[in-house]
């Protein structure tokens, strides 16, 4: 409102002799009609266009649009013309109509529901005195000299304020939305937070006055086209009819042929975004023949370019109904190769990104990234892309099926490294189903491998037990060595978090022996450290020292920096348990130093934390606080709100014991 407001005031612009054409374009049903009319009546009280406002609904979108010659003859009459006194021909019409404009005070023109420059060029004004032209349309309007402004969909808030008015203005004593807000929200997400979608639930509502808003929720969820759902009887203010479908029909039916395969893929889409690479893959195009295709959609808002980057998103609605036309005879096969290729493309650039992720970049199939921060990045950007490809399952492609477990097994590293360990369980999961139903044994045995992984850090230990038992069950099956070595080693971990400390011991050492020989050096020293963390615990210090300064041997001769940060800060742990403080120091210390070289802040954290309490039993309290000051700093920066806790902990009792040692 501020925007088109400023942009209409007679007496600001480019001058107040000129004329300034505003054009209003957004996804059809976002509300351009009512904003506009909303900005012109706003307009006129605050005293602005003297000569009058016009207005005419051009219906570009109708099966029978209105002409240009067909609006300037409403025009005429609408500016006091008898049809006695109309000039026999369109072109003495429109000069009569520019005539007449020229010899006013400033006037509003608002054209509404344009869709082609043909209905709008023909009705501006020649000369005049700070005339304003106001367009809406679903298309931008760049072949003409307008300001273009952008509509997009109302706030959570301002919907769920929509429908409540709307229910409230029926029936003041309508309390559903204010008993309903979780109801209300869902509801509006269904809506995408288009207003028409939002006036069709609002007037669904209203018929069904006893029944809850969650009722209608559950209807929309079932629904197997919402868009097609997305009707109520009747019309609104304007006039308009209340079905969301016939408005997105008209949309794709204007469509060129390429561009409506286009809009159609990109339906496919999986996520909130898509980037012109993995865009590119879907639709079988290269980037230069695609972004113009891109552009064209984004004109006829089907699509919105994310500022400052090469990035489209595609509404809610639009997405669904993108997918249902999609799935209709005769183009269904396009979709179903779209999808296969964006995995394909997927898989291999995240494979190249976990190489750099895992700091083995010469394992990476392709030359993408320049650094570990790249990778990093490129997994940020396409993440929501990348976690809803894995869930691709529901079909009997084997090809697809494959391609989707791949994928899923492929983001471990990367969530791993972000510590987002529910989405590693959602992709987990996804990659087994996969596995099992492309009847893959080996994937099947690494997806369950990595599911028990995810489900440890998710602290769902027996449920971690069992998966990593069904992993060792299938690599036994398959004779696959090293599988039933690293899952020994991750079953490991679980049972010690279960503290069955012998069972703990016996993985580590069945793990430890097959790594032996296999001859895979690091990964049986990384199991050596683990087995010296859990002799730790049982009191065992000695043998745990042993194992863990062995394990370091390794490691640190193979370059291992990650092993090696791990290592010393479980020796420093072992270390200060056999009162051996100094070297305890000097372990965490290099550990410390380790995870700041490598970015492990979580490691960082815990080894300040570490120092702090190796600090606290020497009895030197200011280091100490220092160190769990620092510790608690990461804490905050990482929102790990029960490490922050305890770190809070160790700070009160270092003070409080700083208090008591103060008293005489």
């Amino acid at each position: 409102m501020a925007e088109l407001l400023g942009a209409l005031d007679p007496g600001v612009g480019e001058g107040s002799e000129s004329v300034v054409i505003s054009a209003v374009a957004g996804l059809g049903g976002v509300g351009k009609t009512a904003l506009a009319l909303s900005v012109a009546h706003a307009a006129r009280e605050r005293g602005w266009f003297a000569g009058g406002a016009l207005f005419v609904d051009l219906r570009g979108y109708d099966e029978v649009p209105v002409t240009a010659d067909q609006a300037v003859l409403a025009l005429l009459r609408a500016l006091g013309v008898a049809d006695t006194d109309l000039p026999p021909t369109a072109d003495e019409q429109y000069a009569c109509y520019r005539a007449e404009l020229s010899s006013r005070e400033p006037v509003l023109i608002l054209l509404d529901n344009a869709s082609d420059p043909a209905q709008i060029a023909p009705l501006l004004p020649g000369e005049g005195v700070g005339h304003r032209v106001l367009v809406t349309s679903r298309e931008v309007q760049d072949s003409l000299p307008v300001r273009q402004f952008g509509v997009t969909g109302l706030t959570p808030d301002a919907s769920r304020e929509l429908v409540d008015r709307s229910l409230r203005r029926y029936d003041p004593g309508d309390r559903r939305v204010a008993e309903e807000p979780e109801a209300v929200r869902q509801l509006g997400a269904l809506c995408g937070h288009l207003p028409l979608a939002l006036l069709i639930v609002s007037a669904l509502l209203r018929r069904r006055r006893q029944r809850p808003v969650s009722t209608l929720v559950g209807e929309l969820q079932a629904a197997s086209d919402r868009v097609r759902a997305l009707s109520a009887r009747g019309v609104d203010q304007y006039g308009k009819e209340l079905s969301l479908r016939p408005v997105f029909d008209v949309m794709y039916a204007r469509l060129e042929p390429e561009l409506a395969r286009v809009f159609r893929l990109l339906g496919q889409a999986p996520g909130d975004s898509i980037g012109i690479g993995p865009a590119a893959n879907l639709t079988g195009l290269v980037p230069e023949q695609l972004e113009p295709l891109l552009e064209e959609l984004t004109a006829v808002s089907l699509l919105t370019a994310v500022p400052g980057d090469r990035r489209w998103r595609m509404h809610d609605l639009v997405r669904l109904y993108a997918r249902i036309v999609a799935d209709e005879p005769g183009v269904r096969d396009e979709a179903a190769e779209g999808r296969k290729r964006l995995l394909g493309y997927y898989s291999q650039v995240a494979l190249s990104a976990k190489a750099y992720i895992d700091r083995r970049p010469d394992q990476a199939p392709l030359p993408l990234f320049d650094d570990r921060e790249h990778a990093l990045q490129w997994f940020d950007d396409e993440r929501t892309g990348l976690l809803a490809a894995t869930q691709w399952t529901d079909t009997e492609d084997q090809e697809q099926l494959q391609a989707a477990m791949w994928l899923a097994l492929t983001l471990e590293s990367y969530l791993k490294q972000l510590r987002a360990f529910d989405d590693w369980g959602i992709t987990a999961t996804a990659a087994c189903e996969a596995a099992r139903k492309a009847g893959h044994a080996r994937g099947e045995a690494l997806a369950h491998s990595c599911l028990g992984s995810a489900l440890h850090f998710l602290e769902r230990f027996t449920d971690s037990e069992a998966a990593h038992r069904r992993a060792l069950h299938l690599y036994a099956s398959l004779g696959e060595r090293e599988g039933l070595a690293m899952t020994w080693n991750n079953l490991g971990l679980t049972l010690s978090a279960l503290g069955r400390h012998d069972d703990t011991i016996d993985a580590y050492n069945q793990s430890m022996r097959i790594y032996a020989e296999l001859g895979m050096r690091r990964q049986a020293a990384i199991t050596r450290q683990n087995l010296g963390g859990v002799l730790a615990v049982s009191g065992r210090l000695d043998e745990s020292y042993d194992a863990l300064k062995e394990a370091l041997v390794t490691l640190v001769e193979l370059g291992d920096k990650d092993g090696e940060s791990a290592a010393q800060i479980r020796l420093g742990i072992t270390l200060r348990a056999l009162g051996r403080h100094a070297e305890a120091v000097t372990a965490f210390t290099r550990g410390l130093g380790l995870c700041a070289e490598l970015g492990n802040w979580h490691g960082r954290a815990k080894a300040w934390r570490d120092l702090g309490l190796t600090w606290a039993e020497l009895g030197l309290h200011s280091q100490a606080l220092v160190a769990f000051t620092r510790a608690r700093d990461w804490w905050v920066s990482l929102g790990a709100s029960e490490d922050l806790a305890l770190e809070e902990g160790n700070i009160a009792a270092l003070r409080e014991a700083a208090r008591q040692n103060a008293q005489p």
